[in-house]
């Protein structure tokens, strides 16, 4: 006879039939034997297998089930709300159970981890460290005590997660790729096993799984007993400490996850192999964050930027450490005669001057003839925060901005009051609200349990993200090429694709150069063939600037015809030195004004836009800032044309 425990069991794949991943199954088992650790997170591609692994480590820690949290839900539903039966049957607030609550003592499974709101992601990483949920909302203020097992999965292509919610991880892992075909043969047999016949496929592995689960039982058990001497803690302080990790949740992570592996061992004492052993799933994701921050305030101090050159490869690294920092010369100064001190710097900066004059005039002339120069190392930014100062009216779907939203749809943020016209979209709590208090001296027949009148009804206020189209207007041009300024711009606009990618945005990109401007890659969410086409761009020539602003216009106003719902969004990278017209005109000052007269129709047509300028040296005409000024854009520039010079900029660009 088949029970309901069986039934709801059916479809789960059994824990000791996935092939491999010896690694990351161990992590699991070491965290179902102690959930003191702290929450795990597996990472993989897609099919890897992240979900069926973590699915068939609840058959394992029985009487426990496993509750998921779809990617879409609201605060309402994570942490609990008005209970609508309650109130309009008694007339009293009452709070219904969310989630979090109802996961308490169960499995928590949170799959696409890095496809969450980072205020959803803050609301169940505080739960799982504190085992409490503040709820203040609709007039109801409350404490609920919940404590779950947190089972968490993501892609990291798809995204990443600020290291602050990495930290309240105690172990993160991460899938194997499986590269032989033996073994993927063998992966795609079990697959087409389990699907044809579940309860026979669960019926062969079924006591490997119950041995593996009277272990983990009699381990977790035993976990009292496992002793930590002070040494080991003086280790794991010390390796925490080496790995440069600030936060102590990585140093008790190291403790409960080594009790857990002596546990599971059968030893009653924790050992310095234990420790080395869960440090490669305790150390590795907060590491992450702390090996960025020697770059990124490198770029705070003038007298490190003026005292290295970037780095951009290991090797290059391993050379710099060997040899002293060069500084550049200072001139020599006669100490008898000071009253010459001004016309010697003056003849030295004359001299400095008609140098970089000579190495300008050398890169241009060697960017005329085409290139193709490899970006630097994507690095990691602050996301662009596009809302700006006016108020966004656009409406639609994505992750980039918050706008009001006339739509029914999107979060509710509050209640509005009825306009004359407008009854639709009613906020059922606010309703009940406002009618509870007269219940009492209402008139009601025997078919109505609620009363609510005409003057009670209240409107959801609703808050929606809008997604933005970023269309990237490059400088090909062999002015671009001098001093790598095209390599370090390459790099910065790699940084951004990776955040637009993860705002959901849809991005494309114009090249112009020689005698006109291509669409390198049209407006499309892919940023593996954005990456691609970036890569592959040739560098050299003259600057048509005029019609990279008009083939951006037109991009532009095409996407917006074809999706409303989309914020367009312009970023031109440039020193605005143009030289060549579409038209055929000859003259600069002609040529300028052609593209101050492209830039005015951009800005008539609401279209926002950031300009970088990536002008260099002693002699600057300033016309990156006249060109920001026509499109009423945000201006910034790149005084150091390099990754960490870019990275400081669009920091603080458009906050």
């Amino acid at each position: 006879m088949i029970t309901e425990e069986w039934k709801s069991a059916v479809r789960v794949y059994p824990f000791s039939a996935i092939l491999g991943q010896e690694k990351a199954k161990r992590a699991v088992l070491l965290y179902l034997v102690n959930p003191a650790i702290g929450g795990i997170l597996v990472n993989g591609h897609p099919g890897s297998g992240k979900s069926a692994l973590l699915h068939a480590a609840s058959s394992l820690v029985k009487p426990r089930r496993i509750l998921s949290i779809p990617v879409n839900v609201t605060a309402d539903r994570l942490l609990g709300a008005l209970d609508m039966a309650a109130a309009m049957k008694g007339g009293k607030l009452a709070l219904a159970p969310g989630l979090l609550e109802e996961a308490n003592g169960q499995l928590l499974l949170v799959d696409h981890m890095n496809l969450f709101s980072e205020a959803i992601l803050k609301e169940i990483v505080s739960t799982l460290s504190t085992g409490s949920i503040y709820v203040q909302r609709e007039g109801i203020s409350t404490v609920r005590r919940s404590r779950f097992m947190l089972l968490a999965a993501m892609d990291p292509n798809e995204g990443r997660v600020s290291p602050p919610l990495l930290d309240h991880f105690g172990y993160c892992v991460t899938l194997d790729d499986v590269h032989d075909s033996i073994s993927r043969a063998e992966i795609i047999r079990r697959n087409l096993q389990f699907e044809h016949d579940p309860f026979a496929f669960q019926n062969r592995y079924r006591p490997q799984d119950e041995t593996l689960r009277l272990r983990v039982e009699a381990s977790a058990q035993a976990l009292p007993q496992v002793q930590v001497s002070s040494d080991m803690i003086q280790l794991s302080a010390s390796i925490a400490r080496e790995a440069g990790i600030s936060s102590s949740r990585g140093d008790l992570s190291l403790i409960e996850g080594a009790k857990a592996a002596a546990a599971w061992d059968g030893r009653s004492a924790v050992t310095a192999a234990d420790i080395r052993e869960v440090a490669e799933f305790v150390l590795p994701h907060r590491m992450t964050h702390v090996m960025e921050k020697p770059r990124a305030s490198s770029s705070g101090s003038p007298e490190q930027d003026n005292s290295k050159q970037p780095v951009h490869s290991l090797e290059d690294h391993a050379r710099s450490s060997s040899m002293p920092p060069q500084q550049s010369p200072e001139p020599k100064r006669n100490p008898h005669n000071t009253g010459n001190a001004s016309s010697d710097n003056n003849q030295d900066v004359a001299s400095r001057t008609v140098e970089q004059h000579a190495e300008d005039r050398q890169h241009v002339s060697e960017g005329l003839e085409e290139r193709v120069l490899l970006p630097d190392e994507t690095f990691t930014m602050k996301p662009l925060q596009l809302e700006g100062k006016r108020k966004i009216e656009h409406e639609g779907s994505g992750k980039r901005n918050k706008s009001r939203s006339n739509q029914k749809k999107g979060r509710a943020m509050g209640y509005l009051y009825p306009g004359r016209n407008l009854r639709t979209d009613v906020a059922f709590d606010a309703t009940i609200r406002a009618a509870a208090p007269y219940q009492a001296i209402r008139t009601k027949n025997d078919e109505v349990a609620f009363a609510i009148e005409f003057d009670d009804l209240r409107l959801k206020k609703r808050e929606n993200r809008v997604g933005a189209t970023l269309l990237f207007v490059v400088d090909a041009s062999g002015s671009m090429a001098a001093r790598k300024r095209m390599t370090a711009v390459k790099g910065a606009i790699l940084s951004l694709l990776q955040d637009a990618y993860e705002k959901r945005d849809r991005i494309g990109m114009i090249a112009f150069r020689n005698n006109e401007a291509e669409l390198i890659l049209p407006v499309t969410r892919s940023i593996e063939a954005a990456s691609k086409q970036l890569r592959n761009i040739p560098t050299g020539g003259k600057t048509p600037l005029a019609d990279g602003l008009a083939k951006a216009y037109k991009v532009l106003h095409s996407e917006k015809r074809r999706n409303n719902d989309t914020l367009p969004v312009m970023i031109i990278v440039t020193d605005g030195r143009a030289n060549e017209s579409s038209i055929g005109l000859t003259l600069y000052a002609d040529i300028w004004n052609e593209c101050l007269e492209a830039a005015e129709l951009i800005r008539a047509a609401g279209i926002r836009s950031l300009v970088l300028d990536t002008e260099q040296g002693f002699v600057k005409l300033g016309r990156s800032r006249e060109l920001a000024d026509a499109l009423g854009a945000e201006y910034r520039l790149l005084d150091r044309v390099d990754d960490e010079g870019i990275a400081r900029v669009v920091r603080t660009t458009m906050k």
